[in-house]
């Protein structure tokens, strides 16, 4: 028998004696089967990847708080009373939002007024 009229045979299988053809459908066959379990595990690896992004923002959440808790504890002995008071008022101002007086017209109404010149602007399509 020459090579033309054999069976020709997967080199990777070699020794189970499967053709080509035949590997050739069970790597087919195993890639469908690959693809169905990928798609299997989608939910599942999106609901961890959630569950790991909450948990860096939670622990995110707990190092700021714990950043805030600390240099509360600590605002006591850098800051004496009389300087935390000092602080303390400052921010109460801070928080207060700044009112702007009402409008008042001018007192001298038959005063003239300067009308300002205005330059336009050309665009490059006017222009040329």
């Amino acid at each position: 028998m020459s090579i033309e009229e054999g069976i020709n045979y997967c080199p990777q299988l070699m020794g189970g004696r499967v053709s080509e053809w035949e590997a050739r459908a069970m790597r087919k066959h195993d890639e469908e089967q690959a693809k169905i379990a990928r798609e299997q595990g989608l939910p599942v690896r999106a609901r961890i990847q959630n569950e790991a992004g909450a948990a860096r923002r939670r622990s995110a959440e707990i190092r700021a708080s714990e950043h805030v808790r600390q240099w509360d504890r600590q605002r006591q002995d850098i800051h004496p009373e009389e300087i935390a008071e000092h602080l303390a008022s400052i921010e109460t101002k801070k928080r207060a939002v700044p009112r702007l007086s009402d409008a008042v017209p001018d007192a001298e109404p038959d005063r003239p007024v300067r009308v300002l010149p205005v330059r336009y602007v050309q665009r490059k399509e006017e222009r040329s």
